[in-house]
């Protein structure tokens, strides 16, 4: 029996016209959230518009981070079939905040402060605010609920939420129900305005003036600091070292942030991680306020975090890449660098106090033997030959 081969509708046309409709893009919004609003308004779902209009990348582009992607292509592509400005067009896509938010070298993938569309450890998916969506006349996602800092609505004092608050799926516009606004869970199909909104605690206010101290300093370009301007994009390369280098503290000290005690009880809780709680943005929150917090009463609080923590001009240092001056001269004059050689130490010296140790019922540690000798456990050179010789 003779088959005929499968016929398929020739759409090749549809890629030489420009679009139908074009909703007007909001100034603080997310590229991929203005074009899934005009594959709405086209009946069809931002895979499928893609496909159609802009055939060069099809449906294999939707499944990239198109917020981040630099594609010349395709920005001028979309500013010809919408005939808006291309300038009106790169300012939707993050990398507009380069030189200010982040630096960046043609990387592929964002960076450290911007959100990837999914990493478990900090958020679940493409996060929003059930109440902004709600009041907007044409419900969109802004810019800043990718940004690293932003883990909460000033204007709303709730908790970003990053899935939905029904069937817990995490947000992705590609494959949301085509309507006529861009506000349903593609799983479920639950309106995500009417998403639980968490309030932020009145005593977890400083949070909040955390994030509209961030969201000030990257509008202006630049955060006063000791009276001094200093470029936002600095701040947020300090940022991002400063939140790692406090996250990685098991047993944080810092008498003088108010919130300490509610994030050391947030710490505790997520050992026992539950994938559908919110517990990593209330860690992103807590982070970001005490980094903040540095910040302010410079540099007293940076220097008490330091002493009170016996972090050592290395912690501070290592691992930052192209540091800027400003973060530098900062640690150099508040953190004396030390020696890695310093003292003489014998090998005797150290035998004596692992012996002690032993006698005391105390354990052997590197670090253990180096508070007693009187040297860093990681930094002396010769303390760490002559204990690595020992044990």
């Amino acid at each position: 029996m003779s088959t005929k081969p499968r016929q398929t509708r020739n759409t090749d046309w549809v890629e030489d016209y420009n679009f139908l409709i074009t909703p007007k893009p909001q100034k603080d919004e997310l590229l991929s959230s203005w074009l899934t609003r005009v594959a709405f308004a086209h009946g069809m779902t931002l895979n499928n518009f893609f496909g159609y209009f802009v055939r060069h990348e099809g449906h294999a582009l939707t499944r990239t981070d198109i917020d981040f992607q630099y594609n010349p292509y395709l920005l001028d592509a979309l500013s010809k079939k919408s005939k808006i400005d291309i300038k009106t067009i790169q300012n939707l896509s993050l990398r507009s905040e380069e030189g200010y938010l982040f630096a960046c070298n043609e990387c592929l993938y964002p960076p450290a402060q911007i959100r990837k569309l999914v990493d478990r450890r900090t958020h679940f998916g493409l996060m929003y605010c059930p109440k902004c969506l709600e009041e907007d006349e044409h419900p969109y996602f802004r810019q800043e609920w990718r940004y690293l800092f932003s883990n909460a609505c000033i204007k709303h004092g709730i908790y970003l939420k990053d899935r939905c608050g029904i069937c817990f799926e995490r947000i992705r516009l590609r494959k949301m129900p085509i309507d006529n606004k861009i506000i349903f869970c593609h799983k479920c199909k639950r309106d995500l305005r009417l998403t639980r909104p968490i309030k932020v605690l009145e005593e977890h206010s400083e949070g909040l003036e955390a994030i509209s101290w961030f969201q000030n300093g990257l509008k202006n370009g630049y955060f006063v600091i000791d009276n001094t301007k200093v470029s936002s994009l600095v701040i947020f390369q300090a940022f991002t070292h400063l939140r790692y280098l406090i996250n990685g503290q098991k047993n944080l000290k810092l008498d003088s942030f108010s919130m300490l005690n509610s994030y050391k009880g947030l710490c505790k809780k997520l050992q026992h991680y539950d994938s559908k709680k919110c517990g990593p943005v209330y860690k992103d929150f807590f982070l970001t306020a005490i980094v903040y917090h540095l910040f302010q009463n410079y540099p007293n609080n940076l220097q008490k975090f330091a002493d009170e923590n016996n972090l050592t001009y290395r912690d501070f240092i290592h691992g930052f890449i192209d540091i800027p001056f400003w973060y530098k001269s900062t640690i150099d004059g508040i953190i004396p660098m030390q020696n890695t050689v310093g003292r003489d130490i014998s090998k005797s010296e150290v035998i004596g106090v692992i012996n002690y140790l032993k006698h005391s019922g105390i354990k052997v540690t590197q670090k253990s033997v180096a508070e007693i000798v009187g040297c860093h456990f990681s930094i002396n050179k010769t303390f760490i030959r002559i204990y690595k010789q020992i044990t």
